[in-house]
């Protein structure tokens, strides 16, 4: 094959489609790096071990490494990297353009079809093992046997992949054989009409120089499309190869991979090199079975896929009541199937909708779930929603009776399926069905405790523990955490230094995430006055790092005892300077635990507080320096603020300024005006040095902490009528609510 030359970057590199074909690449001896800010982790794992270098964060500025973008169709043209590539001119490809590129160097057996493409591949590279035929083959998704890989590359002049239609990338491809599984309209977003749709696969058909294999019911429609011989595909029965379990696959697939695989080994294989098969991820998996109950997800999103699914799962078990909960994909399909939908569902005895999954697609009028459920008629199903009280609502409604119980869908019901699998394990005990859905979606190198310790890891030194405690190793985790608590209905709090912050006596019951590792203490030079420092970099370390750079502006930070998630969220300050002067750009998971990078622009700033970071995660920032200085002059201003800071600050433990200051005056000032400077409580005490500081004297508790701010504000509210309010965090309670009013009457200011 001919090398491409120069290194490749796939953005949106966990698709299903994506991953397997960069890692193929990969092997292939290509330079291959990949990003994606919705990594799962057994794909983040499969991508390592092929050889393709993941990058958490990437920027425009570091583009200029790359010769070619490789791109999912999922990814919007505004996306932030593929705008910076086209704007520097690099070559862009989506990803059937690049499949389509590689293909022409190799003999390819394309197969193609609205569906079953997924399971009819996993099919040839299972029988293509079994037989000991070696063939390049690149799928469109995860087998669940974990030895078999979603790609294989050989030396081989064959290649097996699956060609989309649903971007019409399909038009790139010209293979040597085509397998024609069915033609069922889809993708209503790119494909205005039927015919739209059939001409794609009639062209690839025409473009085939060898052989094409269809479908008994679809060679009148196919014949006179190319000069290729049309041939049909003699129907397997399913059931007959070992007996494998009802709708594992069909005969249709079964026959279309014995065809392909009857073509490499050029002799006839018998139905049985499929009998050990143990099909794909997602399609027609239980997740749990007893005699009770039986569990299954499938990624069927289209009415034709849907009706098959329950066809096979009432044979499966026809004395068994069969309950779907359904997510519809994408808000153009449900406005295209909404009816057709209603019709395939309603095979069902019970069915429960979810929210339309949009992908990329926009909210789109007749499109949404309302309309949907109109379809059903006068008695439309139940909705459930993406938690812990959605699975509450789920489990009330089963009834006492043997039940197959399916999730389909093809966006993330699949999370929502193994958090209710894992609950009716555990009894509806959520702790622990948490604990076993997160670790089946972290790395190794992700470090989850229970009832951790918090007072050693916060600079007042005060406070009880965490229920959970965890330090993730990378983005996938970050987000397999965030998304798992959200769905479970936990609480978390992000920890840095652990400054600003008491933590109450009886501790935190939810999840403490801290970036202490890894990624999260990364910073490195962007050029031009630029510095990357990620959530869990000291603020210290930045001022060192900008110092040997000869970058100025960040000296204030020197003195902070934080690190950057925590200085972003409340846009820390000191000496006049504020963190938000030197930012440029901020990455940061928004409350749904969707990546944002977002310009400096973009965020609303508070009292000590940014309100768009508030409400997710900051990940890091790109710092920008406004001016060049010698390292000298730099090292020089450190030290005037360190000596400032020091003279000013007390040395003993403390959370920082306890309260905010209140408009036209200092919380300082008056805690010192009115002689409350040495107020104690057990062994915490208003700082002698600096009076908005608490400190802690040795053996304080949080209970102390508490009782001596409410002590001072009523002091400083009844000698001067301003009513102080904390500015130090209190984890997982209200500061109004545990202080109480000082007395009848009072607004607070």
């Amino acid at each position: 094959m001919t090398q491409l030359d120069g290194s490749y970057l796939f953005v949106g590199v966990g698709g299903m489609g994506m991953a397997p074909l960069a890692a193929w690449m990969a092997h292939a001896g290509y330079t291959i790096h990949g990003y994606d800010d919705q990594l799962r982790e057994q794909t983040r794992r499969s991508l390592v071990e092929s050889g393709v270098e993941l990058c958490d964060f990437i920027f425009p500025m570091q583009l200029d490494h790359f010769q070619t973008v490789v791109y999912s169709s999922a990814i919007a043209p505004s996306h932030t990297i593929l705008k910076a590539a086209r704007e520097r001119g690099l070559r862009t490809l989506r990803r059937g353009e690049m499949l389509a590129e590689i293909a022409q160097h190799k003999q390819l057996i394309a197969i193609v079809g609205s569906h079953g493409k997924t399971t009819t591949a996993g099919m040839v590279a299972h029988a293509l093992r079994e037989c000991g035929i070696e063939s390049n083959y690149i799928l469109g998704g995860y087998c669940n046997d974990p030895t078999l890989p979603p790609s294989r590359y050989t030396a081989s002049e064959w290649l097996i992949a699956e060609v989309d239609e649903s971007d019409g990338t399909i038009e790139h491809f010209t293979p040597k054989v085509t397998v024609v599984l069915n033609i069922d309209w889809d993708h209503a977003d790119h494909y205005a009409s039927e015919a739209e749709l059939k001409a794609a696969f009639r062209g690839i058909v025409a473009r085939t120089t060898g052989r094409v294999f269809v479908p008994a019911e679809l060679r009148c429609r196919l014949e006179g499309s190319a000069c290729a011989e049309i041939a049909t595909l003699q129907a397997v029965d399913a059931y007959g190869v070992a007996a494998p379990p009802v709708g594992r696959f069909n005969a249709v697939n079964a026959a279309a991979a014995l065809a392909v695989v009857d073509l490499l080994a050029s002799v006839r294989m018998p139905p049985s090199v499929l009998s050990t098969f143990s099909g794909m991820a997602r399609r027609q998996k239980f997740l749990h079975q007893d005699v009770q109950l039986s569990i299954v997800e499938d990624y069927a999103h289209h009415p034709t896929e849907i009706a098959a699914l329950l066809r096979s799962l009432r044979e499966r078990a026809p004395d068994h009541k069969l309950v779907v909960v359904f997510q519809p994909h994408r808000y153009s399909r449900t406005k295209q199937f909404k009816d057709a939908f209603a019709t395939s569902l309603v095979a069902a005895d019970q069915v429960f909708l979810l929210p339309v999954y949009a992908a990329h697609e926009p909210s789109m009028a007749g499109g949404d779930l309302v309309n949907l459920s109109m379809a059903f008629g006068p008695r439309p199903p139940e909705v459930l929603t993406m938690d812990r009280a959605g699975m509450y609502q789920l489990a009330n409604r089963m009834d006492e009776v043997p039940t197959i119980l399916a999730f389909v869908g093809a966006g993330d019901i699949d999370q929502l399926a193994a958090a209710f699998t894992e609950m009716t394990r555990t009894g509806f005990t959520a702790s622990t069905a948490w604990l076993q859905f997160i670790h089946a979606r972290i790395s190794v190198d992700c470090r989850v405790r229970e009832h951790e310790p918090l007072a050693n890891k916060t600079t007042l030194r005060v406070g009880g523990a965490a229920r959970y405690y965890v330090e993730p190793s990378n983005l996938s985790d970050l987000q397999a955490l965030v998304r798992g608590a959200k769905l479970f209905g936990i609480k978390t709090f992000c920890l840095g230094r652990g400054s600003n912050l008491v933590v109450p006596d009886e501790g935190f019951d939810g999840l403490v995430i801290r970036f202490n590792s890894g990624i999260w203490r990364d910073s490195h030079a962007l050029g031009e006055g630029r510095i990357w420092a990620a959530a869990g970099v000291r603020l210290k370390e930045i001022c060192g790092f900008a110092a040997k750079a000869g970058l100025s502006g960040f000296e204030f930070l020197e003195g902070i005892p934080g690190s950057v998630g925590g200085a972003l969220r409340m846009n820390a300050g000191a000496m006049g300077s504020w963190m938000f002067d030197v930012v440029e750009r901020v990455q940061l998971l928004d409350s749904e635990g969707n990546l944002q990078d977002l310009p400096k622009e973009a965020f609303h700033f508070g009292y000590r507080k940014v309100e768009e970071i508030s409400r997710g995660i900051a990940l890091g920032a790109v710092l920008k320096s406004p001016e060049d200085a010698a390292a000298t002059t730099i090292r020089e201003r450190m030290d005037t603020y360190s000596v400032t800071r020091k003279a000013s600050q007390p040395r003993d433990p403390s959370a920082g300024c306890i309260f905010k200051n209140p408009d036209g005056n200092y919380a300082g000032q008056l805690i010192d005006r009115h002689g409350i400077k040495g107020m104690r409580v057990g062994d915490a005490e208003v700082s002698t040095v600096h009076g908005n500081f608490i400190v802690n004297r040795g053996e304080a508790t949080a209970k102390d902490i508490i009782e001596l701010v409410r002590q001072v504000r009523t002091a400083v509210f009844k000698q001067s009528g301003y009513l102080l309010e904390p500015e130090v965090l209190l984890l997982g309670q209200d500061w109004d609510a545990v202080l109480g009013p000082i007395e009848e009457g009072v607004n607070h200011a």
